[in-house]
């Protein structure tokens, strides 16, 4: 079963990449060195969130894990969505915010920038949703994918980044139970703070070394 519901989630977002990656127009100059970075304000968000639930958590919950990996009903999507209202929880918010902090950090090689910098980058959410911590848990944990569109100081699209958590270990997140979420749904966004700042420091490590992409 984990099996077969990993590669739904691989299939689903893999599709989702593929449809909104982008692939530059140009390219870096051979051994450019970016140095600064500025991130413009609007990050997208034009997908769905993917979710599972263990079974007969939620109100009108779907009838097993399999069933939710396949359709999430309508009423399931809602109450995500008020969870996320009610924990005051906006992704594109969050993933922009996490992302200049981790480039305004003292251990960070490339700065963010006061103003222009040597590139701009673009974010993107690809993927978002929670899903059961593991086969048999009733625990759930939140997943993440974001992308980058890397602009040079001329407009051109000239990179892109990319990474994505979609089965955190419990180093990385911590799950809980659905009704510890309604309780507190200040811990949904928790997680989802630890997995965005993850992703934002692999993509800035990415931007540090472009040519090896």
């Amino acid at each position: 079963m984990h099996k077969v519901l990993t590669i739904i989630i691989t299939i689903i977002s893999l599709s989702g990449c593929m449809s909104q990656m982008v692939q530059p127009d140009s390219a870096l100059p051979a051994n450019f060195e970016i140095r600064t970075v500025s991130v413009q304000p609007e990050v997208i968000l034009e997908v769905q969130p993917f979710i599972q639930t263990p079974g007969q958590v939620w109100g009108n919950a779907i009838g097993g894990l399999l069933g939710a990996a396949i359709a999430a009903e309508s009423s399931t999507e809602l109450q995500f969505s008020a969870l996320l209202n009610k924990g005051d929880i906006d992704l594109k918010k969050l993933v922009r915010k996490t992302f200049r902090e981790q480039l305004a950090s003292p251990d960070t090689k490339i700065k963010l920038a006061k103003d222009k910098g040597d590139v701009s980058v673009q974010l993107e959410i690809i993927f978002y949703g929670i899903h059961p911590d593991g086969p048999f848990s009733s625990a759930v944990e939140p997943m993440l994918e974001v992308g980058g569109k890397v602009f040079d100081s001329n407009g051109r699209h000239v990179l892109n980044i990319h990474e994505s958590l979609k089965f955190p270990s419990d180093e990385e997140v911590t799950p809980y139970e659905m009704e510890e979420y309604a309780v507190n749904p200040k811990l949904l966004g928790e997680g989802f703070i630890k997995l965005s700042r993850i992703i934002a420091n692999s993509m800035i490590k990415q931007l540090a070394s472009p040519g090896g992409l």
